[in-house]
């Protein structure tokens, strides 16, 4: 009786081990730069991540008529400076400055005005027209920059994680579709040297090695 109890627990103790043993080291957890997908078995997204991703993407930010002119360069990225805002309210306020239109081509919303992570696309990028978002005396980076701005001001906080998780899809997207070589993903500050924009909590460089490694495979079609 004694050998079969003693049996029972030797083979007790080495099916645990050996499960244990399967385990393996523990995920790393995910860079909050990275697109976050879904895992395999998880079917239907979180509600959450309906919310920043049926809004736009993939093929809504193609032009109207899907016709992307070659004129395009560069990515100019801003921050809004202010706590709230949206391609509307930004529009109606370069409107009063006497300008023709939203002079940024996209708009990407923090929760306030519209949807956290939400992308807005302006008319000048519907008409693959000129930007009015960073002038310099030859004026190229508004002839040749497609102008992105997140509302916030991150001078003093930082942009969330869907603006982040927003910009870094659409950077690739305007990356792969117009041939722009991710070191040329910039700040307005760093074309200028005039202004704070987009601030320094808003990371540049992990934006361009996320944008240097986004192929077509991770954007939102």
């Amino acid at each position: 009786m004694r050998l079969l109890l003693g049996a029972a627990a030797f083979l007790v103790a080495f099916g645990t081990g050996c499960a244990t043993s399967r385990q393996g080291p523990r995920p790393v957890s995910p860079d909050p730069y990275r697109i976050r997908e879904a895992p395999a078995v998880q079917r239907i997204p979180p509600p959450e991540q309906k919310t920043n991703r049926a809004p736009s993407g993939g093929a809504a930010w193609f032009p109207r008529g899907g016709k992307i002119s070659p004129r395009w360069t560069t990515v100019v990225v801003h921050h809004s400076a202010t706590p709230s805002g949206s391609a509307r309210s930004f529009d109606r306020f370069h409107r009063d400055k006497g300008w023709d239109e939203l002079g940024y081509h996209f708009v990407i919303g923090n929760g306030s005005d519209t949807p956290d992570g939400m992308v807005e696309v302006g008319s000048r990028w519907h008409k693959q027209k000129h930007g009015a978002h960073c002038k310099t005396p030859d004026n190229y980076f508004n002839e040749h920059g497609v102008g992105v701005c997140l509302v916030g001001d991150f001078t003093k906080s930082r942009p969330t994680r869907r603006q982040l998780a927003a910009l870094q899809r659409l950077t690739g997207f305007l990356c792969e579709q117009c041939g722009i070589s991710p070191n040329r993903v910039v700040s307005h500050q760093a074309v200028t040297h005039k202004t704070a924009c987009p601030g320094r909590f808003l990371p540049m460089s992990s934006l361009r090695r996320a944008a240097a490694i986004t192929t077509a495979a991770d954007l939102p079609y």
